[in-house]
């Protein structure tokens, strides 16, 4: 790396002096690292419209000052320089995928590396649903919280994102936002989505945060009518049940949950149906004459 390589967004920008911009423009061909740098930029950029519905529309900008060199009129100017470079990214993008298996997505894209969990549903991508102990972000007071706060999550990296969204691994991009708290992209990506339970299931989660207990249940009840076994849907549509403070149909959906027996799940599912239970007797308390 030399100097050259940390004008990358000033250049992109079109924030260089026509000095800088010479420069770099003679440095770009010559650096892999830049190279990929770009590429990775307008990937990243591509994502973020597709994941927020977004359009390219063009709006009126003011024209650039004396010493400023915007990209696209460089572009326009240099396409000796930038047509190997778009016609080697698009080959890239074609051939890499073939060429090389997928490439592992870390733990910390899908929080494996956390000893607790701060999303109190469940989602449908299977490494994102491993049990941990529930541990709710400050203010969240639900069943089966433990009594700690939970730490805030780790920063979500892009790379792997873009990755998934090469492959429409959409499963994976939405609990990726999900777990790192960021709902309104999951939400994005999971209206452009055709209908399956796995989605229903997955917008009834983002329902369930925004404590929209009907919407969530409407969605969830097809899908355990569909899938009687459904674990993720029937512990949402719990959590959906307990919110509406239906009590008992709560505590006969977790039950459903721990006669699973899935490790970690089956013994939240038994603790909140005695909660749910609880709670139903001290409703029906409270209402008698």
């Amino acid at each position: 790396m030399n100097a050259h390589c940390t004008k990358l967004h000033l250049f992109m920008d079109g924030e260089l002096s026509e000095a800088d911009a010479e420069g770099f423009r003679h440095h770009l061909p010559r650096c892999p690292a830049c190279e990929s740098g770009l590429r990775d930029l307008l990937q990243l950029e591509l994502l973020a419209a597709r994941a927020l519905g977004t359009g390219a529309v063009e709006q009126p900008v003011e024209q650039p000052r004396g010493n400023v060199v915007a990209l696209g009129a460089w572009v326009r100017r240099n396409a000796r320089v930038v047509a190997p470079l778009a016609m080697a990214a698009s080959l890239c993008a074609v051939m890499v995928p073939r060429m090389m298996p997928a490439p592992e997505i870390p733990a910390v894209v899908f929080l494996e590396n956390q000893s607790t969990r701060a999303l109190e549903g469940r989602v449908s991508h299977a490494r994102a649903d491993q049990w941990r102990p529930y541990v709710p972000m400050r203010g969240n007071n639900g069943p089966g919280a433990e009594a700690s706060e939970a730490p805030a999550p780790t920063p979500l990296p892009l790379r792997p994102l873009a990755e998934m969204e090469e492959r429409k691994e959409f499963r994976g991009i939405v609990a990726a936002y999900v777990l790192h708290g960021q709902w309104q992209q999951a939400q994005a990506v999971l209206v452009r989505e055709p209908a399956s339970h796995a989605r229903d299931n997955d917008l009834a989660v983002v329902a369930l945060h925004d404590s929209r207990f009907q919407e969530a249940l409407n969605l969830l009840d097809p899908v355990v009518r569909a899938e009687p076994k459904h674990a993720q849907a029937l512990w949402n549509r719990g959590l959906a049940l307990y919110g509406l403070k239906q009590f008992e149909r709560a505590a006969r959906d977790f039950e459903q949950v721990a006669a699973l027996g899935e490790p970690g799940w089956s013994d939240d599912a038994r603790g909140r149906v005695d909660e749910a239970r609880a709670q139903a007797q001290r409703q029906r308390g409270t209402s008698a004459p």
